[in-house]
């Protein structure tokens, strides 16, 4: 048995944010072998580079030598190619790809972020004569696109479209942009131009500055063509691989994030976890005997949020909300991602302290509630409204955050227990906090059993 194969040639960067350490896993995730050819070491973590060295001629080859004797590729992506030396020793490989027709993705890299040079010599003249002519489709951001059209970076999604039409004209070549920095505050939009048809795709910006998103894009787009799509399916199939993946960020060392890349692959496994840990917690809940004496006059949830969860949509909480049905209570409906607000709020903003603790619940306050929290010697801390900034307490859920940071900062770690003395028209609540749905409802349990 045969698989596909894609073959990434570039930097080797040791946080695994970006490079041929990375793409290797993005492959693998989307079900493509991957192999790599290391064009240069570069010296870096997720807060920057501090300097790369590029592979000599031989070791290039060699490495190109040995793997291809061997492996036959369908797709290859080309990243950090570091000097001319390098570009120029790989053009007779390319040719033979373009030959053979193997598409071939291009993600030029020039400079960091921060404006320092990741290449020895002149890119533009070494590029145009030796790389794009071999090349299937170019995978610029906007810094890069402008290099190519000698202009300044866009600053509107109108100027990148411009951007990309001049680039196709004086190329010739299918282009891929992808404007991180022109989609506004609140999207980031990727264009595709292949000359007859101009693609847009939009998906929510993360909050944080990821490292290796033009890398991620590139990378994904050659392992669905080496998967045998066909350029326009590969890069929608793609964009939404990444959008999984930037969902997915995360933060490995003290600086930048990094996209998840297993994110798209897991995060189905980790939705299905949380959903049946939540059910399987509401029974527990359903069951007990007692537990309708926890039930405040708006009702009870109980919310539980993926790993890493940013927004309400990552938590999942029971549709409808638990209420009292006589001596017993019930659900109203069945978990579901988004099913809760400042339920949710208030375990996401818990998380921010804490990402261990990813579910919470409220029950009613009282004397007898706090007595019984007491007893079971559970870890507790409250807020006062009244203090509460107008700003907060006028914005949506801004109150479920900000009860959770007062009571935080009046003990330096999540408590297990948030009681909240309410205001006018606001019932008093406490708020259960554990790891999982379940440690949530045993607490509550215990406590229903003390009154």
């Amino acid at each position: 048995m045969k698989g596909k194969v894609a073959l990434t040639v570039g930097g080797l960067d040791p946080s695994g944010g970006a490079g041929i350490t990375a793409d290797v896993v993005t492959f693998s995730i989307i079900g493509v072998h991957g192999v790599a050819v290391a064009t240069a070491l570069t010296y870096q973590n997720t807060r920057g580079v501090s300097g790369f060295c590029a592979v000599g001629e031989r070791d290039l080859k060699a490495q190109l030598d040995v793997l291809l004797e061997d492996v036959n590729v369908a797709a290859v992506k080309l990243g950090m190619l570091a000097s001319d030396r390098v570009a120029r020793e790989l053009g007779s490989y390319l040719a033979q790809f373009k030959r053979e027709g193997v598409p071939l993705v291009f993600d030029p890299v020039i400079k960091t972020g921060a404006g320092q040079p990741l290449y020895e010599g002149v890119p533009e003249k070494v590029f145009a004569d030796v790389i794009l002519p071999q090349v299937s489709l170019v995978t610029p951001n906007s810094a890069e696109l402008a290099y190519f059209v000698d202009d300044e970076p866009a600053q509107s999604l109108g100027e990148l479209r411009t951007q990309v039409r001049v680039f196709h004209g004086r190329y010739g070549l299918p282009v891929l942009a992808t404007g991180g920095h022109v989609g506004g505050k609140a999207d980031v939009v990727d264009l595709l131009f292949t000359g007859a048809e101009m693609r847009e795709y939009k998906r929510p910006r993360v909050e944080g500055n990821i490292h290796g998103t033009g890398c991620l894009v590139a990378a994904a787009v050659t392992a669905y063509l080496a998967s045998g799509m066909e350029l326009l399916d590969a890069f929608e199939h793609a964009e939404e691989y990444v959008t999984a993946a930037f969902t997915g960020a995360f933060a490995p060392g003290r600086g930048n994030l990094i996209p998840g890349r297993t994110a798209a692959v897991f995060g189905d496994a980790e939705r299905w976890r949380a959903y049946n840990n939540l059910l399987r917690a509401v029974s527990v809940f359903e069951a007990s005997s007692g537990t309708y004496k926890l039930i405040p006059e708006v009702g009870t949830n109980i919310a539980y949020a993926l790993p890493g969860a940013r927004t309400t949509e990552e938590v999942c909480a029971v549709s409808g909300r638990i209420n009292r049905v006589g001596g017993r209570v019930r659900a109203c409906g069945m978990p579901a991602f988004g099913a809760s607000d400042h339920m949710a709020r208030a375990v996401l903003a818990a998380m921010k302290h804490d990402a261990s603790v990813r579910a919470g619940m409220n029950v009613r306050s009282g004397e007898d509630v706090l007595a019984a929290c007491s007893e079971l010697n559970y870890r507790g801390a409250g807020f006062d409204r009244s203090r509460e900034p107008a700003e907060s307490a006028d914005s949506e859920g801004g109150t479920a955050q900000w009860g959770v940071d007062q009571a935080v900062s009046g003990v330096g770690f999540v408590p297990d227990i948030i009681f909240d003395k309410g205001a006018v028209g606001k019932e008093p609540m406490v708020r259960i906090f554990g790891r999982d749905p379940m440690e949530v409802v045993r607490r509550a349990v215990a406590i229903s059993r003390r009154l």
